[in-house]
């Protein structure tokens, strides 16, 4: 029951920000999965027979995705839309659409079947194939590939291989609206674009995402640049390739320099294989306004934080670009201080791009020896690095009040125990495997005081 009530947190914590989903417009990554059947499935496949595909990206023990699988949407979307002569797929079914469910959280099958930690049984009564990835069949690279944040994720792919986030919503049917399959025989299509937030060097390296949409290969293509406000920029690239029909491809163009900010930035596509007919044109064009840098939440946002391990603290920095100078209140520039007196302490970040955080401040109290302050001994954190799971144990030498966190840079609070009167050995395997590979810190505080240790996930 601890385990499950962790992980709807988690699961609340990821529905919360959609900001690392796959992009609307983004090509979706291809397949080859097995379902629990033994049925082997291509997604590449069901999109070039002009099937629109559903995935459910879910985990077993999360709440929200219990309740959207229970509420029938994607099985009646299934049974009425499904192809034709698949099992349980109405004989009426207008045979334009295919679903899968995807546990992505490698979680085991028996947990799919009602096991412990589950929500329930995922499988009984569900007639679309359903996809486990605990590293039998299948590993759980389509998750990072999807670039899965939270749970669930419903994506509707195209037959051009776009994809859209839609929610949980209750009748996925109505939310179609792909473009129709290729026609002309030269058609590219410009999808989407990334780095709208400037450098604080002044620059912008605008990268675009472009599809042929056409019958013949792509193979070579200009691109008109526009940027239009406190700067004046026009200037051009030619990209050379080889697409196939509805194959994609990130173009990164020319470094902008210069700019200051919400200047609109406009790309333009033409002239697909060197002087053949644009069959679309409509669809050559996207923009975007350029924001400074630290106005967004991109290249330029530098965030300052301390941390205390012992009694050392050392400056760490969210988001901005290696190499990092400090620059600390008493003058030194390295990223760690010890230093003799106990009192308030700050630190400003400044990147390779010249971005310069606000200071981060930190309160340091002194102890000679914390471990022995706060009556533990033997205290174990390993592996460390780790590319999951910590193992941590210690013992606690007197009966007391134990508060166990882990905290990201930031500060923010991703795990909390709360251990009443204890006394004794603890042992603990703690997973970081859903977040960002980076440093988080463990927190150990009694009424005696606390023990901060750096945990590295790599």
């Amino acid at each position: 029951m601890k385990r499950l009530f962790t992980f709807m947190l988690a699961c609340f914590l990821f529905h919360g920000s959609a900001t690392a989903q796959l992009a609307n417009g983004a090509i979706a990554p291809d397949w080859t999965l097995t379902d629990l059947n033994g049925t082997s499935h291509n997604l590449y496949n069901y999109l070039d027979q002009g099937y629109t595909v559903f995935i459910d990206f879910s985990a077993v023990w999360c709440g929200p995705c219990w309740s959207y699988h229970t509420s029938g949407a994607l099985e009646d979307l299934y049974e009425n839309h499904g192809p034709a002569g698949f099992p349980n797929v109405s004989p009426n079914t207008t045979d334009d659409v295919m679903v899968f469910f995807i546990e992505g959280d490698a979680n085991s099958v028996a947990q799919l079947n009602g096991g412990s930690g589950s929500q329930g049984d995922w499988v009984t009564g569900t007639h679309y194939p359903i996809i486990c990835t605990d590293g039998t069949a299948n590993n759980d690279a389509v998750t990072a590939a999807y670039s899965i944040a939270f749970w669930p994720t419903v994506y509707m792919i195209c037959p051009d291989r776009t994809t859209t986030e839609i929610g949980q919503a209750s009748n996925p049917y109505n939310g179609i609206n792909c473009s129709p399959a290729a026609t002309f025989s030269d058609d590219p299509k410009v999808l989407s674009y990334s780095a709208a937030d400037i450098q604080c060097n002044g620059t912008l390296a605008p990268m675009v995402t472009i599809m042929n949409n056409g019958i013949n290969n792509l193979t070579s293509l200009d691109f008109q640049i526009d940027v239009s406000g406190a700067t004046t920029i026009n200037t051009a690239y030619n990209w050379t390739g080889n697409l196939n029909t509805y194959q994609g491809a990130n173009v990164v163009l020319p470094t902008l320099t210069g700019l200051q900010g919400y200047e609109f930035v406009m790309i333009t596509i033409s002239n697909p294989n060197s002087g053949a007919i644009d069959g679309d044109i409509n669809n050559n064009v996207t923009g975007f306004t350029s924001y400074p840098a630290g106005t967004s939440t991109g290249i330029g946002q530098l965030t300052a934080s301390i941390s205390q391990i012992g009694n050392t603290l050392e400056a760490n920095s969210a988001n901005g670009d290696p190499p990092f100078t400090y620059t600390w209140s008493t003058g030194a520039n390295t990223q760690t201080i010890s230093p003799a007196n106990g009192g308030s302490y700050s630190v400003t970040i400044q990147d390779a791009n010249g971005c310069v955080s606000n200071p981060a401040t930190h309160i340091l109290t002194l102890s000679t020896d914390i471990e022995e302050m706060i009556k533990i001994s033997n205290l174990k954190i390993y592996p460390n690095p780790s590319e999951n799971v910590f193992n941590i144990s210690f013992t606690s030498e007197k009966a007391q009040k134990y508060n166990l966190s882990v905290r990201n840079v930031l500060g923010e609070l991703l795990y909390s125990e709360i251990l009443n009167n204890f006394v004794g050995e603890y042992s603990k395997k703690l997973s970081l495997e859903n977040y960002a590979k980076t440093i988080y810190f463990l927190e150990i505080e009694t009424d005696k005081g606390f023990l901060n240790k750096k945990l590295i996930l790599q």
